[in-house]
């Protein structure tokens, strides 16, 4: 009798000992986030997931890494770095170099770089490019825009004259360097606005439809890790989908990333939120859900790549398009 009260004693000590161990919170994932440009409010539904708590739920420490373009798809698929958000052109440029990047996400459902110029400059449509100084950084996606609505509006890339002027858009505009800029539909025509600037807009997805910015990882992490992979995913979505929900309280959260913004700038940065939220959802997401990407539009848009001469060969868009981490 007392040998199996012993026994007993012993055997509710190991099931209290294997429950703690169990319920024990696991050490975060420590993972890297490249940016791929400098703090901005249009990564807010990653500030959101941070402040929210969706990262820790999801046993995940994530640090933001604000690296441009240029170099990160190549850490990521090397490993150095675990994940980035970085343009669709951007993966495809890598895929046909042989760098093994995948898209798990998208964050804007439309292409959303426009060619913007003043508004007393002439320049009101792309033929009126023909001759002008158009400034932008000479790489990424802004590149990749502004050689595809020359080719689409009937031009050759010997019209334009392209200048580099890295991200120095408004202020190159502004002291008239150049006759127009490339940015993002959601961010410089706000912030020139805002300074009393009337402008003139060349909207990229009214001469073709590409893939925007999104989610990346390497095929190596998605290989050895995919229960990361989803845990991030799942966490980016609920960050998305918060965002989208609460733009005013999202708005307050990405404030805490922006530490410099003074009033006025403050409220430029609103507004490029809000417009920068409405690119976020298209017709295909509705239908689909958030986060998802039309595989058409990777096809069209590596067609139109191939004509631009800025990718040599075409690859099977299952090899980096992959969407089946989301819900």
């Amino acid at each position: 009798m007392k040998r199996n009260l012993t026994m007993l004693l012993i055997g509710l000590i190991l099931l209290t000992v294997g429950v703690i161990f169990y319920l024990k919170p696991k050490p975060n994932s420590k993972i890297t986030l490249a940016m791929t440009y400098i703090p901005n409010v249009q990564f807010a539904p990653w500030y959101v997931a941070e402040e929210k708590g969706f990262f820790r739920e999801e046993g995940l420490e994530v640090a933001f890494d604000y690296r441009m373009d240029i170099d990160a798809l190549q850490l990521v698929a090397t490993g150095k770095m675990d994940y980035a958000i970085a343009g669709g052109d951007q993966v495809l440029i890598a895929r046909a170099q042989e760098i093994p990047v995948v898209y798990l996400m998208s964050l804007y459902a439309d292409f959303p770089p426009s060619i913007i110029a003043k508004a007393d400059s002439g320049i009101k449509t792309a033929q009126d490019l023909k001759g002008k100084q158009v400034g932008l950084p000479l790489y990424g996606t802004n590149l990749m825009a502004v050689k595809a609505i020359i080719k689409r509006a009937g031009l050759e890339e010997k019209d334009v004259n392209l200048v580099d002027i890295g991200y120095t858009q408004i202020p190159s505009l502004v002291e008239g360097k150049v006759d127009a800029v490339v940015g993002f539909a959601n961010n410089e025509p706000v912030k020139l606005k805002a300074m009393g600037i009337a402008i003139n807009k060349i909207n990229s997805w009214d001469y073709f439809s590409l893939v925007g910015h999104g989610l990346i990882s390497g095929e190596e992490k998605i290989a050895s890790n995919p229960q990361q992979v989803k845990r991030l995913v799942r966490a980016s979505l609920k960050g998305l989908e918060y965002a989208l929900a609460n733009p005013e309280e999202t708005f307050e959260i990405c404030l805490k990333y922006l530490p410099e913004l003074g009033e006025e700038q403050k409220e430029q940065e609103r507004q490029v939120l809000r417009l920068s939220m409405v690119l976020w959802e298209n017709e295909y997401t509705r239908e689909h859900g958030l986060g998802h990407s039309a595989p058409e539009d990777w096809v069209d848009s590596q067609r139109l790549m191939m004509e631009l001469g800025l990718i040599s060969k075409e690859t099977p868009v299952e090899k980096f398009l992959n969407l089946s981490f989301l819900p």
